[in-house]
């Protein structure tokens, strides 16, 4: 509230100091109001000379539509003898501005209060910034919500300030109850001691985003407490002194179940579950290398079915099957963790055993054919009779691994012709 002179003099004075579009309004006997002084820069946002604005109406500078409210607040600061202020949108030949309009009363030597000093200020390019910084958080939160993969945004304290619709579907957790609560409650508690250094290490790096599955294995945890394998990208923004840290994750569960299952069939047998003659060479030669490095003994073992194209013409191919995963049953309740058993193709069979030699590989063959017979009697068609033929060797690491299996395939062949000239 300022005290000033009634002349014109000293009202236009006051006006003039003013660096910002001012005018002084006075409240006439019938409640209206007129200029008594104004500056240029209040008569140049009216598009008025400054010459003759003084003397003019509230009502002849301002549109009709403003009057009212204009009124009020007017009225609002002579009656509560303190300063008010409003916001206005004008309209002119087409061009939209936005004023801030501050109102103070004025105290003149009597004592009189029915004058304000109205002092204006066009905020149309902040109101414009508003309007844009609107239209792009709107479009963020859009982008945010409708988006496929989790998006969790997080404080200096790892703190959730952010989760969208996504995230609360990946996690089974509520948004209410993700924000606010630590990132590591989504981590499972294995990880959480390292990934806190993780994080914090990345925010000292000058790079400001990559992914983390690039790094180490990453994990997510649900709310019901199952975990299930992610693929995240992290990046850091700073806001204003602060640094916060996005993450964009994606439950790759699916994608990890395929490749589990492609990396199986790409080395196991469909029938029977154990391994496939790629598998089975592969194991072969390392053990081979073993061998010869360590200087200790293996035996090799190739195995076959006798009889089974009449099982199969006989019994169908079902039966056929089921003779195959019975045998191969049998034949691994006779076997250590240490050895493998594969599938070479058809109703062949090979057995490899890590530092055995050939007498004990031949005990164990004699219990698998012990055996096999309370095997068979399982079929769907129980008096069915299954036997096999061998054929073994050993080597030292001095004999290259497909020499091993073409020995043992002629030793094999040997034992069926036997077999066949002398059935049991």
């Amino acid at each position: 509230m300022a005290f000033v002179p009634d002349d014109q003099k000293s009202l236009t004075s006051l006006v003039n100091a003013i660096g910002a579009s001012a005018a002084i309004f006075s409240a006439d006997s019938r409640d209206n109001f007129n200029i008594l002084a104004a500056n240029r820069p209040f008569a140049t946002m009216l598009d008025r000379d400054t010459d003759n604005i003084a003397g003019a109406r509230l009502s002849d500078v301002f549109p009709r539509y403003l009057i009212v409210s204009l009124s009020e607040r007017i009225t609002e600061c002579l009656v509560t003898q303190s300063t008010t202020e409003t916001e206005i949108v004008i309209d002119r030949g087409g061009r939209v501005s936005w004023w801030r309009l501050v109102y103070a009363p004025i105290l003149s030597g009597e004592g009189a209060t029915h004058r304000v000093l109205n002092t204006c200020i066009d905020i149309t390019e902040k109101k414009l910034l508003e309007a844009s910084l609107s239209q792009s958080r709107s479009r963020f939160e859009a982008v945010v919500e409708a988006a496929y993969d989790g998006i969790i945004s997080v404080d200096r304290d790892h703190r959730i300030v952010l989760f969208n619709s996504a995230a609360c579907e990946i996690f089974k957790i509520e948004q209410e109850d993700a924000v606010g609560r630590a990132l590591e409650s989504l981590i499972p508690s294995r990880f959480r001691d390292r990934h806190s250094g993780y994080l914090d290490g990345f925010g000292r790096s000058p790079i400001n985003s990559r992914p983390m599955e690039s790094r180490v294995a990453v994990m997510g945890l649900r709310s019901d407490g199952t975990e299930f394998p992610a693929e995240v990208t992290i990046a850091k923004i700073k806001v204003g002194e602060e640094v916060e840290y996005t993450a964009v994750v994606r439950d790759i569960s699916e994608r990890a179940k395929l490749i589990d299952e492609l990396q199986r069939a790409a080395i196991k047998d469909p029938l029977t579950g154990v391994y496939n003659r790629r598998q089975l060479s592969k194991i072969l030669r390392d053990e081979v290398e073993r061998c010869r490095r360590f200087d200790h003994l293996m035996t090799v073992a190739m195995i076959d079915l006798n009889g089974f194209k009449e099982i199969n013409d006989t019994h169908g191919h079902h039966v056929g099957d089921e003779v195959l995963t019975a045998f191969t049953h049998c034949v691994q309740a006779n076997l250590r963790d240490v050895d493998t058993l594969g599938r070479w193709g058809g109703d062949e069979f090979m057995v490899i055993w890590p530092e055995t030699g050939e007498a004990a590989a031949a005990a164990i063959v004699d219990r698998v054919r012990a055996t096999l017979n309370s095997s068979a009697r399982k079929l769907s068609i129980p008096d069915i009779a299954v036997s096999f033929s061998v054929g073994l060797q050993e080597t030292d690491g001095t004999i290259e691994a497909e020499e091993m299996i073409l020995r043992a395939d002629k030793l094999l062949y040997r034992d069926k012709r036997n077999r066949d000239l002398n059935p049991a």
